[in-house]
């Protein structure tokens, strides 16, 4: 565990499109003495690690809002980021360590600088939550770190496993293609494919979904004697017609996108998009027509059988 002297006194950049890794001079301080190694873990700071960070969904939208909130007028979303990351580093330097945490998600939530990412994971890691420590140290080490910094960042999350050891295993989720939102047992997992998670013993859930294919769901086995086995998910593209049912009044002939359908109501399957329906005249009833919104993904039924035009 990082020791309560821990001072997270880490600078950042801003975007890498502003500043090279050559010119960062980052910020160091802590006390000396205990955990020498641990000053090594300081030098995190002089990068921006971009990725997708995908936080529980409920929670990322209540904290995203918080988030703008703290933003000052013209300030933009990395500068944003930064400063309220150094907010954090200040709470965590006053032992605040929860209310540090939330200064960093915030962070997150406008920027996914590097440097909170870590800080998040040491937070975690403070309030000796190990199992949600883990995503954000394994995210840590997809950045560009020196040979030292990367040793560091090893040794915390080989301290956490050994801390979860007990109950937990890790396995390698990724996905073709890469970048997919994880979610397991329920719990939106903050970082995307590939990733590395913590899985209990026993079976977990997961399933592997992104934005145009169908969502995958796994059952991942572990056990003291059986660790998982890494999994490589092959996601097929969403189909892109979907089943629609249309009724009209009785008597009237169904017309869709100007073709007969069926008499009085008809299935069949359409594209995803906008479509025409046409009820035909009959004794009681003028023809009209009506313009509908097919998705995939749910129950397509337009019951226009008690209209009339």
């Amino acid at each position: 565990m990082l020791p309560a002297s821990f001072s997270l006194r880490l600078s950042t950049l801003r975007h890498a499109t502003r500043r090279s890794q050559a010119d960062a001079h980052p910020a160091v301080a802590t006390r000396r003495g205990r955990h020498p190694a641990l000053r090594a873990l300081l030098l995190l700071c002089g990068f921006v690690l971009v990725v997708d960070a995908v936080p529980s969904v409920a929670l990322a939208g209540e904290r995203r809002a918080e988030a703008q909130r703290l933003k000052r007028e013209g300030e933009s979303d990395d500068d944003a980021a930064i400063r309220i990351n150094e907010e954090g580093k200040v709470l965590a330097r006053d032992r605040k360590y929860y209310d540090a945490l939330q200064k960093f998600l915030m962070a997150l939530e406008l920027f996914p600088l590097s440097n909170a990412i870590f800080n998040a994971g040491s937070m975690y890691h403070q309030l000796k939550q190990f199992a949600e420590a883990y995503p954000y140290l394994e995210q840590t080490l997809k950045a560009p770190l020196a040979p030292e910094q990367l040793e560091i960042v090893r040794q915390l999350r080989a301290g956490v496993l050994e801390k979860l050891k007990a109950t937990h295993r890790d396995v390698l989720i990724q996905s073709n293609p890469p970048g997919a939102t994880l979610v397991v047992n329920g719990k939106v997992q903050p970082f995307p494919t590939p990733m590395r998670i913590l899985v209990e013993f026993g079976t977990t859930d997961v399933q592997v979904s992104s934005p145009g294919f169908e969502t995958e769901a796994l059952v991942v086995d572990a056990s003291p004697t059986k660790p998982p086995k890494d999994q490589l998910v092959r996601l097929k593209r969403e189909e892109p017609m979907a089943q629609v049912g249309v009724r009209c009044p009785a008597g009237a002939d169904v017309f869709l996108d100007g073709t007969m359908q069926g008499f009085e109501q008809a299935r069949t399957r359409l594209l995803a998009g906008d479509h025409t329906i046409r009820c035909g005249k009959t004794g009681k009833t003028q023809a009209f027509e009506r313009q509908v919104v097919v998705k995939r993904g749910i129950a397509n039924n337009f019951d226009f059988s008690s209209e009339k035009e």
